[in-house]
């Protein structure tokens, strides 16, 4: 959208354009002019769009809603196919063709894939409804505007409604395996499970209905009960920051002078004067940035475009202003490097007080420039009087070490951005400017840049407590997501804001996501290695079937698939062979399970007999043809004794000893892994956030997705130890065990992170300056502290 003057040139407004958000038109309107003019701008954008709409008109009707007989066809076809692919699918499970994904069940694989199919087949129809519908449909304009709702909506009401979801699942069997009494049992197919193929147009059947009234039921609770608890969160953000203030010396401090931030958002800015805004050199590759940002006193034909003839021949042998462009050429290098250590993702969108591209532009307006024209401006002049501009942006003022430092960490981004920007190459090649023009903007921007301070006696915590509880509102109360891996359940929303705040001592889904170094992170053999070290293991998980046998003959096994094998081991045997006992264990394990935990026979039998001692003894066959270990217990000399002179009474003792053996063994002994870490889930990441950024030779980025590990528990510590991964980027969800291994300053990481995460999973937007007032109020103590004792907080 441009607006020049007053006039819409050209884009379409719509609630993006002059919606409540930052960067939209009412704002940059406010920034640009002042109060007065913005409340003019609402009385006249609202007269004009009520006259429109008296001439023009607006209203839906069941033609709007109609469409072709092709996109009939279309519409029917695609969820035909999803159908019959649904029924393939469990075809394939019932004749046990259907593989688990890593880290899933069968089950869980097989609802997945389908849920899958069927919300693409939403998805697919409702795309081709949309297609066919003009633009000048009333329900597209409507989407369009941004006034009333979605394409969700539109492909609902005309082509079809989709999968039905109760607590993030499709429908659950009520009645005996089946979900009405309309189906038969065990019908796992699309209609039974709550997929509705019907639009709201052609109208629902009784059964698509009744589950359509299941899932909406779920919403409306859902709602209900997320006002009281967002009120409850809103009230508690307010009572624990409503006294914190940004005071004369532009710290920031509650109600007893206790000292919360240094400076305000740690840039003293306030968030109204501030907009997103794009690093011009971060992330070109090496040859562009030069290309675009090094000025050349060389290259004469290129400066005779741009400057006067004389103005060229006197640069050329000018030795002090090679070495001004020099010394720019230098900063802008170290100033790219960086912003590269500070901003590790691919994404350079800042956020900074006072636009400068849009400086520009009204410079080259008010000043008249000719983008063709040539400029008299000077290379060194620009140099200097850019050096002289960032020399002059003040956060914290003193001539101490120290205040120079925090002026210069509080104004770095706002400096590099002002000496890429206006760098000399830039203001004289591609903007060429006037001196007029060129003094007049940097004028603006040390005014605007001072009018962006915050102002001391504003009261910050109560604006951050509103900023934070005005997107909880918005939250969904529970989010079922599934954080990268399908299988694995994260709190979300409403319930894991409450965790945060309240620093949870048991998190409802304590997770890790470990991140991987070196081979690991590429070969996924060796990621696999790493899931076996980290998984918890016990014999349960690696055991086809146990079974308790009366074996008194040794020699002459009753189970006689084991008796070559175990004649063998008993002609010359270690121990003495009266001393075991007549019941015997035999566990035989799954080959599967073995290989994929990569463990061996000699290992278990070793960790067994380490637990058990000398009460037990483990027999393995040789070779490893068979996974089958039989487990007497041992007896001493006395009970030996007992033995020969009764036998009836021992025989109950030995039996059900070994049968509480039995159990201990299948649960008890950890074969490997953490105890805590109850499942890991490998998977490659989708989104750039988790993936790794590295630098080119080029000098570009580039993201590689690596393997990458999300676990259910957690174990900071034992986890970092762990070789392979990498200790620096892996966290956990668990703010308690973070302070325990890490110590306060990731414990205010962590809360900021987390915090984010929630909100900006459901697409809200917060300033970094309100989350890090919040974290820092928490954790100022040097301890943290719960939201909920906000009387403690203050004394």
């Amino acid at each position: 959208v441009i607006v020049d003057d007053g006039e819409l040139i050209s884009g379409i407004v719509c609630k993006k354009t002059i919606g409540s958000g930052s960067g939209s038109l009412i704002h940059i309107v406010a920034l640009e002019h002042n109060h007065e003019q913005v409340g003019m701008f609402f009385n006249n954008i609202q007269t004009v769009v009520n006259n429109w709409l008296l001439i023009e008109g607006h209203t839906i009707g069941i033609a709007d809603t109609l469409y072709d007989q092709a996109t009939r066809r279309q519409i029917g076809d695609t969820i035909g196919k999803a159908k019959d692919a649904v029924f393939e699918i469990i075809d394939q499970a019932h004749n046990y063709d259907l593989q688990p994904t890593p880290g899933n069940t069968l089950r869980q694989t097989f609802e997945n894939s389908v849920n899958k199919i069927l919300n693409d087949a939403r998805d697919k129809t409702g795309s081709c409804a949309q297609k066919s519908l003009s633009k000048y449909n009333n329900f597209n304009i409507m989407v369009v505007a941004g006034s009333k709702g979605s394409r969700i909506n539109i492909s609902q009401v005309i082509a079809c409604v989709g999968q039905q979801n109760v607590e993030g699942k499709r429908i659950p069997f009520g009645f005996r395996h089946r979900t009405l009494p309309h189906f038969i049992q065990d019908d796992y197919g699309p209609e039974s499970r709550g997929f509705v193929e019907n639009s709201y147009l052609a109208g629902l059947t009784p059964t698509e209905f009744f589950f359509h009234a299941m899932g909406g039921r779920e919403g409306l609770i859902d709602t209900a009960v997320k006002t009281a608890e967002t009120g409850y969160i809103q009230r508690r953000l307010i009572k624990a920051m409503e006294s914190v203030m940004v005071k004369y010396d532009g710290t920031v401090r509650n109600q007893i002078n206790q000292l919360i931030q240094l400076r305000y958002g740690e840039d003293g800015l306030d968030a109204c004067h501030v907009e997103f805004q794009r690093l011009p050199t971060f992330k070109l590759s090496s040859a562009a940035f030069e290309h675009s940002f090094r000025f050349d006193l060389s290259n004469e034909r290129a400066l005779r475009r741009s400057m006067p003839d004389d103005l060229v021949r006197s640069l050329t042998t000018d030795a002090q202003t090679q070495s001004e462009l020099d010394a720019e050429w230098e900063q802008l290098c170290r100033d790219r490097t960086e912003l590269r250590k500070l901003i590790r993702k691919t994404d350079d969108n800042v956020v900074l007080p006072c636009n400068i591209n849009r400086l520009v532009m009204n410079a080259q307006k008010i000043f008249e420039s000719d983008p063709l024209a040539k400029t008299t401006l000077h290379p060194r002049q620009v140099v200097e009087q850019v050096r002289e501009t960032c020399r002059r942006l003040v956060v914290v003022p003193g001539d101490d070490k120290l205040s120079q430092e925090a002026n210069a960490n509080a104004t770095l981004l706002m400096s590099c951005m002002i000496r890429a920007s206006l760098c000399a190459k830039k203001v004289i090649e591609d903007y060429r400017l006037s001196y007029e023009a060129f003094d007049w903007i940097l004028g603006e921007i040390r005014t605007r840049f001072q009018q962006a301070q915050i102002h001391p006696g504003e009261m910050v915590g109560a604006l951050a407590a509103q900023s934070l509880g005005e997107p909880a509102t918005q939250m969904t109360l529970n989010t079922f997501h599934y954080a990268g891996v399908s299988a694995k359940n994260v709190t979300l929303g409403v319930p894991r804001l409450k965790e945060i705040i309240n620093v949870s001592k048991r998190p409802k889904t304590p997770s890790m996501t470990i991140f991987l170094t070196g081979q690991s992170a590429r070969d996924a053999e060796r990621a696999k290695d790493v899931v076996a070290r980290l998984e918890h293991t016990t014999l349960r998980k690696l055991v086809n079937s146990t079974a308790i046998f009366y074996d008194p003959d040794p020699k002459n096994s009753v189970v006689e698939e084991d008796r070559e094998w175990v004649s063998t081991y008993y002609e010359l045997p270690d121990f003495d062979v009266n001393a075991i006992s007549s019941w015997m264990l035999r566990i035989e394990f799954s080959r599967k399970g073995m290989t994929g935990k990569k463990l061996s026979l000699e290992q278990i039998a070793e960790k067994i007999t380490r637990a058990f001692g000398n009460d037990l003894i483990c027999h393995i066959p040789d070779d490893n043809l068979k996974l089958v270990m039989r487990i007497r217990i041992m007896n001493s000399d006395l009970e030996k004794e007992l033995k020969e002179a009764d036998t009836t009474a021992d025989k109950m003792e030995d039996d059900t000893f070994l049968r509480f053996i039995e159990a201990n063994l299948l649960t008890d002994i950890t074969l490997q892994g953490v105890p805590q870490i109850t499942k890991v889930y490998m998977h490659l990441p989708k989104t750039q956030d988790k993936k790794r950024i590295s630098i080119k030779d080029d000098g570009s980025f580039d993201a590689i997705a690596e393997w990458m590990l999300e676990t259910d528990g957690t174990c900071l510590m034992k986890v970092l130890a762990e070789r392979d991964v990498d200790s620096v980027r892996t966290v956990s969800n668990d703010i308690v065990e973070i302070f325990e291994a890490l110590g306060i300053e990731a414990v205010r990481k962590a809360i900021e992170c987390e915090m984010h995460h929630v909100i900006s999973f459901d697409g809200s937007y917060v300033n970094y300056r309100h989350l890090a007032l919040l974290c820092d109020i928490m954790t100022v103590k040097g301890k943290w502290c719960y939201l909920c004792h906000f009387f403690k907080l203050a004394s």
